[in-house]
């Protein structure tokens, strides 16, 4: 077994800066080294915006432009990923003194990037922190949000939901 607890907090940029004090009280003094992976999933999911293109159209009028041009959007959103693990991995380094932390930015559905980002580094757990909800939060499997659910049934390893105090 190996003398290091490998851990993947997966951050979505709402996150309580006092994520890292109380996730040092869940882990704890060990004798395990501890080594973190923060991991940003820039969202290239469905809520994209669709190619224009040639299509079915009704009735008369001019034709759109085949072509459009996003080259421009993906790179400030890895750069606000990256500034966003910057932060909080000085966060987690001044919380968790000792620790190894890395950082990663990876591009999909966040969902499926985290499980996917958990079995590559072979995490010993995952932390998510799902976003706060409006209103009443009702039990059960609608009390966090899709992503949070399908990490919890699919991860191959322990996950800890780390909730905004109410």
């Amino acid at each position: 077994m190996s003398d290091v607890r490998r851990v993947l907090v997966a951050l979505a940029g709402a996150e309580d800066p006092a994520l890292v004090p109380e996730l040092a009280g869940v882990l704890g003094p060990g004798a395990l080294a501890l080594d973190i992976r923060l991991l940003h999933v820039v969202d290239s999911g469905p809520r994209t915006l669709l190619p224009i293109g040639s299509g079915p159209r009704r009735g008369p009028g001019r034709s759109l432009p085949t072509t459009r041009s996003t080259s421009a959007w993906p790179m400030p959103r890895t750069k606000g990923a990256t500034a966003l693990l910057v932060a909080w991995r000085d966060r987690f380094s001044a919380g968790l003194p000792g620790a190894t932390i890395s950082t990663e930015v990876r591009r999909g559905r966040p969902e499926h990037e985290i499980i996917a980002g958990a079995k590559e580094y072979r995490a010993h757990a995952v932390v998510l922190c799902p976003r706060p909800r409006t209103g009443a939060t009702e039990s059960g499997p609608r009390s966090v949000g899709h992503v949070a659910r399908f990490v919890v049934d699919h991860a191959p390893v322990p996950v800890l939901l780390m909730r905004h105090p109410a």
